[in-house]
């Protein structure tokens, strides 16, 4: 989620979020006034929606829906349209998803892995892949006894309704091993980790947040203050991990290392609009906005295959900045913008509508290419003998505002 709203769907909007609750969920003209719901939206909101051969899409999903008596039943008609858009990021949220991430919870095997290696990424705090003692740079052999196939880049496992037996080789042993893993609700928010580094530089790792996201750009921006104390030449902003979510929380989380310039734009046919410190805040504002002792510090920002949708949104914020450099694999390549439409039953349709631009107005479609490719080996990521960690502060050792440092 990175645009948050109103939904402006006219009279159809008013007719099914207004009187369909009041008459009944199950009244019998629900299931297709939903369908026709969700289909009017994506088609009047969708970025790609000149690009479409709707009256073909609409016969397709038509089929597809024939004889749903529930919302539920119009999914895969819904889903289809989506789909058939092409941009790889719009999506159908069900209600117990919706819900999940709204409470800042996912419920996950915990396990991100990523293809062709078959390496083990990112291991989830508290989620079964943790507990069932398996770790980054272990080599996905198996899962439910079948060689995994190489469909795409990166694969989230996702949310699966019964338990899956992954077989794992782990670097160095000559025998692997099996985990069955039953999928559980766990936190999937966790904080910002913000470490000060030799040489007089800070660091800060800003993983994916979903839902509102709660304090973590306060804590965030403490942890800079913290680590600030003893002033900081410049800084590393790793995005390796953030798989994305609510870019409101993260941006506020770095803005006192990006700094107050506009850092980006919301490009559609009907124009652009800023990236905001105050976009999508309460009354309150943003987190308190923190002053570094060395402020517009030179910058370097480590991305991977896993640094998605928002979190190339927070890459695109840093790009065209001065004294920023990047390091380590491209992103993802949904640099696109959503819009959330909350449906009766509590689904969220979710309309990619906007492609985004960084501070020169340089639009960016597709994967993100860094300044410097630096090969990630996972099992040291955020160690002292990280390879891009290692590149990066080279680089950043090497500006003038950390001469003597």
């Amino acid at each position: 989620m990175k645009r948050r709203r109103l939904v402006r769907g006219g009279l159809i909007a008013v007719a099914l979020l207004v009187v369909v609750p009041f008459v009944g969920r199950r009244a019998f003209f629900l299931p297709p006034l939903y369908f026709r719901m969700a289909y009017y939206l994506i088609q009047r909101s969708s970025v790609m929606r000149d690009q479409v051969d709707w009256p073909t899409v609409r016969a397709e999903a038509d089929a597809l829906r024939l004889g749903a008596r529930t919302t539920t039943e119009t999914y895969p008609a819904i889903r289809h349209v989506l789909s058939r858009l092409g941009d790889h990021h719009s999506h159908l949220a069900d209600p117990e998803t919706v819900r999940a991430h709204r409470a800042g919870l996912a419920t996950t095997l915990g396990l991100t892995a990523i293809w062709p290696e078959r390496i083990v990424a990112t291991v989830s705090a508290g989620a079964p892949a943790e507990a069932a003692g398996v770790r980054p740079g272990d080599v996905v052999e198996a899962v439910n006894g079948k060689e995994p196939a190489h469909v795409e880049t990166v694969v989230l496992f996702p949310r699966q309704p019964k338990p899956v037996e992954i077989t794992l080789r782990r670097p160095g042993d000559a025998t692997p091993r099996t985990v069955s893993l039953t999928p559980s609700e766990t936190p999937f928010n966790q904080p910002a980790h913000v470490l000060a580094l030799e040489g007089g530089l800070g660091y800060v790792d800003v993983p994916g947040v979903v839902g509102e996201g709660g304090s973590f750009d306060e804590h965030a921006v403490a942890a800079i203050r913290l680590v600030d104390i003893e002033p900081r030449c410049a800084w590393v902003v790793d995005l390796r991990r953030n798989v994305g979510g609510n870019m409101w929380p993260m941006l506020h989380a770095v803005r006192p290392i990006l700094g107050e310039a506009t850092p980006g734009y919301f490009v559609s046919s009907t124009g652009r609009e800023e990236f905001s410190y105050r976009y999508g805040r309460g009354p309150g504002g943003s987190a308190p906005a923190y002053r570094l002792q060395k402020p517009d510090p030179p910058v370097a920002v480590l991305t991977s295959r896993l640094t998605v949708s928002s979190g190339e949104a927070i890459t695109i914020t840093f790009r065209g900045r001065p004294a920023t450099r990047s390091f380590g694999e491209a992103t993802a390549g949904l640099p696109t913008s959503n819009q959330s439409f909350p449906l009766v039953d509590g689904a969220v349709l979710v309309v990619t509508v906007s492609r985004e631009a960084d501070r020169t107005g340089r639009v960016y479609d597709g994967r993100i290419a860094p300044d410097e490719n630096v090969a990630i080996d996972w099992t040291r990521i955020g160690t002292g003998d990280d390879p891009v960690l290692h590149a990066a502060a080279v680089w950043l050792r090497s500006q003038p505002q950390c001469a003597g440092s």
